[in-house]
């Protein structure tokens, strides 16, 4: 059989023959393959499409993620009840206040007394040479019990005292006591000095009755100085408290006193919702549903079928999911949701009270205004038309609202957990196995396409082969015969 060989002559240089009889070329086989690889060609189209549903599916999942998290934002409590709170004076008052504090408004503060703690302050060690001496002490302190109290707890705890000791030694042990008993401790100029965990007038929890031969020793056995609460009136309301932090005089804020404040100094103290944090939720929803709105158009936009007739010279380009009826259910619910509240949690207020609209072209827009009178009128209501909790907290579709049903709508899609696929997951997962089939389908295709390139291969090596026995039996032929062959 003759062997594949190349020509030399000029106008077939670069072609690759299959024999010097037959004259075809590689080029010829090409072509052949190229004609029946139709087939392939289709496969691998559909591949490439299918992946570019994927993809836009997957953009569109990433969509409506960032939709739910406006709409969380939009339930949270601190989107609503978060308060602007302030002093004329934080020099001597301070007030902060959380999502459970009301819009309570201006309160004028007096403080007379700050609360302070009870501290004994025992005198000069003679036996400490330094504070770091040992004492030569053996003895212990005893304590009231002052922590946790359960059915094992002790009434008291005692502070063992060794020889070796000095009062920072003594200091440390009460220290990391100092939880159970209610006392730290420092040391002063070779003195002890103990101080109440707490303020406000409460005895220190040092038992002076018991162990006086060694409170002697560290000079504990003097009178300790009396803490005492804090005194104030909140617009002419006396009250007093243990601490100068005071949480339980306005429902949901702290009041931190700080210097006494007379009424030729009176404090007022703000605390006022802070509306901007509920009209940014609200506008972001807004910004985040335009979005998701516009991306979706655009998938299943059908662009400009004029561009693709016989007369024109460009392509109609389309959207990537044009035509499929789950993104078009999806749009028509997320249109019909947004300007209709919820009627099963009993909301008083709509969307278009809220202040909400959608123009010719389905974009929605917010009159911040409108949003800001209804906020100014009942914070409440503008929360409860947005969102009310369910009677079970694990289980959002349960929840009621103009976010709860929406977001309901959204877990549809994009849920992911092991007890409920959503419709994207569902869509990408048969994606995947259809890609995977028409891969095999295209490997399956691409080994025939081999194979038939081998077998016209050897079909047109043996025709050559053929061709040059019968011109060699020719010429023998002619050669007996006595024929010129010039």
């Amino acid at each position: 059989m003759a062997d594949i060989t190349s020509a030399t002559s000029a106008p077939n240089a670069g072609l690759s023959f299959l024999g010097q009889y037959s004259g075809i070329t590689t080029d010829v086989v090409d072509q052949l393959i190229e004609a029946e690889s139709g087939g392939k060609t289709l496969l691998q189209n559909k591949v490439t499409k299918y992946n570019q549903e994927k993809s836009a599916w997957s953009e569109i999942s990433s969509a409506l993620s960032n939709f739910q998290t406006k709409l969380k934002s939009l339930q949270n409590n601190d989107s609503y009840y978060s308060k602007i709170a302030k002093s004329s004076n934080e020099d001597l008052a301070t007030i902060s206040g959380n999502s459970d504090a009301k819009n309570g408004g201006d309160f004028e503060l007096l403080v007379s007394q700050l609360a302070k703690q009870t501290k004994l302050t025992g005198s000069q060690v003679s036996a400490a040479e330094t504070n770091s001496t040992d004492l030569n002490l053996n003895g212990k302190l005893t304590f009231t019990y002052q922590g946790e109290k359960t059915d094992d707890s002790p009434e008291t705890v005692d502070i063992d005292i060794t020889e070796k000791d000095s009062l920072l030694d003594i200091a440390d042990k009460i220290n990391k006591e100092s939880k159970n008993i209610g006392v730290s401790a420092v040391v002063i100029n070779k003195r002890l000095v103990l101080t109440n965990n707490k303020s406000g007038a409460k005895e220190t929890t040092l038992d002076q009755t018991k162990n006086t031969a060694t409170l002697a020793a560290l000079g504990l056995n003097a009178s300790a100085d009396l803490g005492q609460a804090a005194k104030y009136s909140l617009d002419g309301i006396d009250m007093e408290s243990d601490s100068n932090i005071i949480s339980d005089a306005i429902d949901g804020a702290t009041i931190t006193l700080k210097k006494e404040i007379k009424p030729e100094d009176a404090v007022t103290l703000s605390l006022k919702n802070d509306d901007s944090k509920t009209v940014k939720a609200a506008t972001d929803f807004v910004t985040q549903y335009n979005n998701l709105m516009s991306l979706i158009k655009n998938d299943l936009d059908v662009g400009d079928p004029s561009a693709s007739t016989a007369d024109s010279s460009s392509t109609n380009v389309q959207g990537k999911l044009v035509g499929d009826s789950t993104l078009q259910r999806l749009q028509s619910s997320l249109r019909n949701m947004i300007t209709q509240a919820d009627k099963d949690n009993g909301a008083s207020l709509s969307p278009f009270d809220m202040g909400f609209s959608v123009d010719k072209d389905g974009v929605l827009s917010l009159d911040e205004d409108k949003f800001k009178s209804q906020l100014a009128d009942s914070p409440e209501k503008v929360h409860d038309f947005f969102y009310v909790q369910g009677e079970d907290s694990f289980d959002e579709s349960t929840d009621t609202g103009y976010t709860a049903k929406l977001n309901n709508l959204v877990n549809e899609f994009i849920s992911n957990d092991a007890t409920k696929k959503g419709i994207i997951t569902n869509k990408s997962d048969s994606i995947d196995k259809m890609v995977k089939d028409l891969n095999s389908q295209i490997d399956d295709f691409t080994a025939r396409l081999t194979d038939k390139r081998e077998q016209y291969i050897a079909q047109f090596t043996q025709l050559d082969s053929i061709m040059m026995q019968a011109d060699s039996q020719m010429q023998y032929m002619q050669s007996q015969l006595g024929v010129d062959q010039q």
